[in-house]
C-alpha cells in the first residue's frame, strides 16, 4: 500500500510465545532461546587478596530488576525515505513487596553460601552498629525501591530490607549503570530520595570508608550486585522510495516496520558480581574505563559473572500498542513505535526462578574464592 509523502506502509510485531496484531499485520511466533550455563571470572584481581582473614561483613545486596528494554533502527534513508522503528518492552507495574521478598531471600542465601565456602560472616547487627557503616550510609545511601536506569533501559533498584542501598563511586563502575536510555516515561525516583546519576559523583570517599570498615571489623566488606533481565527487543525497517518522473506519478514511499520482543527472565553477565573490599585495600579505590560498559571494580577482589543465566519465557502476558509520527523524516524520535507492556502472570514462579538463578550465580562466583 503506497501513501504519497508518508513513510509508513505497514507494521509488523512479533513476540516470543505470544501472538499479537499491530496495524493489521499478524504477529509471528518466535521460539525462545535455550537455557544457558554460567561461569565466573576475576576482574583484575585474584583470590590471593583475601588471604588476610576469612571474616566477611555484608554491607549491600542490591538487585536491579529490569523494567524496560528497547531497540531502535538507524535511519533507512534520507528525506522521504528516512524512517526509523523503535520496539519497546516495558514492565511498569512491578510489585515492590514481591521484589523486596526476592531480594531478602537472595541476601539470606548469600550469607549461607559464604559460610558454606569457608567464610565467617560477621553478624548483621555488628555491621549496622558500626560508626563507619553509618558514615557510608550518610554519604551514599538512597531510598529503597529506587527507579533508575542503565544503558539497556529502566530498572528498579532493590536492597535487602535490613540494609541501606548504596552504589559504588562512579569511577569504579564504568558507563553501564547510568540512565542514558530511559524507556518508561517518568521512570525516576529522584524527587523521593532515589538514586540519581549526579549523586554518584560525590561519593569519592566510599572506597576509603569501606577499607576503614574492613579494618574496624577485621573482615572483608562484601557487596553483591545482581541484574535481573526482562528479555530483549528488536526493531527493523525496510522500504523504498519512488521518485517523481518514474512509472509512478508523484513521489511516494513504502516502508515496512517490524518489532520483535523476546521475554525471558535471566541474570545478566558482566554486571552481576560479588566485590570484596579488604582491610589492606586501596583507599582511593579502583578505576574503570569511562568510554565503554566494562565490568565494575568496586572492590580489591571482584568476581564477575561471565555468562548469563537464562530462565523461563512464559511468566508474562503482553498487550501491544503502536504509534506513527512525523512526516518526511524531519520529526524527532522514531517514526514508528511499538510498545509491548508486560503483566506478571505467575509471581510465585517468577520469585522462585529469580532466587534459583541468583543462587546458581553465587555458586559460580564464590567457587573462585573458596576458603
Amino acid at each position: 500500500m503506497n501513501r504519497p509523502h508518508h513513510r509508513l506502509a505497514n507494521g509488523l510485531a512479533r513476540v516470543g510465545l505470544l501472538v499479537l496484531t499491530c496495524l493489521g499485520a499478524n504477529a509471528l511466533i518466535q521460539a525462545a532461546a535455550p537455557a544457558s550455563s554460567a561461569s565466573a571470572v576475576f576482574t583484575d584481581s585474584s583470590a590471593a587478596g583475601l588471604a588476610g582473614t576469612k571474616r566477611v561483613a555484608i554491607t549491600s545486596v542490591l538487585v536491579s530488576f529490569q523494567a524496560s528494554t528497547s531497540n531502535r533502527t538507524d535511519t533507512n534513508g534520507i528525506l522521504a525515505n528516512k524512517s526509523d522503528t523503535e520496539a519497546k518492552m516495558v514492565w511498569p507495574t512491578m510489585d515492590p513487596a514481591e521484589l523486596g521478598a526476592i531480594t531478602d531471600e537472595i541476601y539470606a542465601q548469600l550469607r549461607t553460601d559464604l559460610a558454606a565456602h569457608g567464610f565467617e560472616v560477621v553478624p548483621e547487627a555488628t555491621v549496622l552498629a558500626s560508626p563507619t557503616y553509618q558514615q557510608i550510609v550518610k554519604l551514599a545511601a538512597f531510598s529503597n525501591f529506587s527507579k533508575y536506569g542503565n544503558m539497556e533501559g529502566d530498572v528498579m533498584l532493590v536492597e535487602a530490607s535490613s540494609l541501606k542501598p548504596y552504589v559504588p563511586f562512579s569511577l569504579e563502575v564504568g558507563t553501564f549503570p547510568y540512565p542514558f536510555k530511559g524507556v518508561i516515561k517518568g521512570w525516576s525516583s529522584k524527587d523521593t530520595g532515589g538514586l540519581t546519576a549526579n549523586s554518584t559523583y560525590y561519593t569519592a570517599d566510599l572506597p576509603k570508608l569501606e577499607v576503614a570498615l574492613a579494618k574496624e571489623l577485621n573482615a572483608h566488606v562484601v557487596k553483591a550486585t545482581y541484574l535481573v533481565t526482562l528479555g530483549s527487543a528488536k526493531a527493523g525497517t525496510s522500504g523504498r522510495m519512488f521518485r517523481a518522473g518514474s512509472a509512478h506519478s508523484g513521489s511516494s514511499v513504502t516502508n515496512t516496520h517490524t518489532a520483535e520482543i523476546f521475554p525471558q527472565v535471566g541474570i545478566r553477565a558482566t554486571h552481576t558480581r560479588i566485590a570484596f573490599r579488604t582491610p589492606t585495600g586501596k583507599p582511593k579505590g579502583q578505576t574503570t574505563s569511562r568510554a565503554k560498559p566494562v565490568p565494575a571494580k568496586d572492590g580489591d577482589v571482584v568476581v564477575t559473572l561471565a555468562q548469563p543465566l537464562l530462565g523461563a519465557t512464559d511468566l508474562f502476558s503482553f498487550t501491544s500498542a503502536s504509534q506513527g509520527k512525523g512526516v518526511w523524516g524531519l520529526a524527532p524520535g522514531a517514526d514508528m513505535k511499538f510498545t509491548f507492556t508486560a503483566t506478571l502472570t505467575d509471581p510465585k514462579a517468577y520469585h522462585d526462578e529469580v532466587v534459583a538463578m541468583a543462587k546458581a550465580a553465587q555458586e559460580d562466583l564464590l567457587a573462585l574464592v573458596q576458603q
